[in-house]
């Protein structure tokens, strides 16, 4: 196996795709345009071609696929009690807070400039706090994941096989959403503030958050799960302060897959759905002899234009 090869297969790529986004949305003019180049080759050469939306049958999910919608929900919604919860090393961001000071002369514990230098860096990380709490209430999150035929996830997020399953193209997203779409890294490590730059404090807050967002414990790595993140700014007016989250614009389904449960009227809202928008359509069965789902087609627009060529 040849590096290259390797680095695709141990996901090492999905860590310098995340570095390099966060480094689109935190970095210097120059360091953007490197990253958006950088971020541009792992979307056209690693990351897969689609991403995957699971939902459940209630008919506010559907009227969202519908009209070309989807729902952003802030961080404290969601069902992981870690998630974009930050761990702070309090005793380390103020040993390199004292690596700051002028000249790098040493300081006695307990001195005067000490206890001033403590009581600084307590008053930045009470601010920080705050702000890693405001965003965990104000910023929007979508969830993905790479596979359409997880077990897991058709039953805890599509209502035990009844829902759908919605494909979209990863190109086509960013192409509408920028680069936006980021992979969430497994580690047995939580995000950690662990230093200290009162000169970068408000971008490096801002990577630490986006890094948080997209962390998990392994214990979720069925996901296989990708986020889209969008800001305040991005959600504007349309943020619901009740429910936490946003409804924004999304593009055109590549194709929709519906669970192999799924009840005769839902069924019959989604085939119409599909076949007026020309989308295709797919329904999942149970393997005969495996734990397995396997797709089958219902409606298939492309293969049916092709044959008439």
């Amino acid at each position: 196996m040849t590096d290259l090869q390797k680095e695709y297969a141990e996901d090492a790529w999905k860590i310098a795709l995340r570095s390099e986004i966060i480094t689109a949305m935190t970095g210097e003019p120059a360091e953007i345009d490197r990253a958006h180049a950088e971020v541009g080759y792992y979307y056209q050469c690693c990351a897969p071609a689609s991403l995957y939306k699971y939902y459940s049958d209630k008919p506010v999910n559907l009227d969202a696929v519908r009209n070309n919608k989807m729902w952003y929900s802030a961080p404290c919604n969601f069902n992981d009690v870690f998630d974009c919860d930050i761990a702070i090393d309090e005793q380390a961001v103020f040993n390199s807070a004292l690596k700051l000071f002028p000249d790098k002369r040493g300081m006695r514990a307990g001195s005067p400039m000490w206890k001033n230098l403590r009581l600084e860096v307590n008053r930045a990380l009470k601010l920080l706090r705050d702000q890693f709490d405001a965003l965990r209430n104000t910023t929007g999150v979508s969830c993905f994941s790479e596979s359409d035929d997880s077990l897991l996830m058709w039953a805890h997020y599509a209502n035990n096989h009844r829902g759908i399953c919605v494909e979209y193209d990863l190109l086509e997203v960013s192409a509408k959403l920028g680069f936006s779409a980021v992979p969430v890294i497994y580690s047995d490590d939580r995000t950690c503030f662990n230093f200290l730059n009162l000169q970068t404090i408000e971008k490096d807050s801002l990577g630490i958050f986006i890094q948080s967002l997209t962390s998990k414990s392994p214990e979720w790595d069925y996901e296989k799960e990708w986020r889209i993140v969008r800001d305040q700014e991005a959600c504007g007016e349309n943020w619901n302060d009740g429910k936490k989250g946003a409804l924004l614009e999304m593009i055109c389904p590549s194709s929709v897959i519906l669970g192999c449960a799924a009840q005769p009227e839902f069924e019959k809202e989604v085939k119409e759905y599909c076949n007026s928008n020309k989308i295709n359509l797919y329904q999942m069965e149970k393997d005969k002899g495996k734990y397995q789902l396997n797709r089958k087609p219902i409606l298939e627009f492309d293969k049916a234009e092709n044959s008439d060529k």
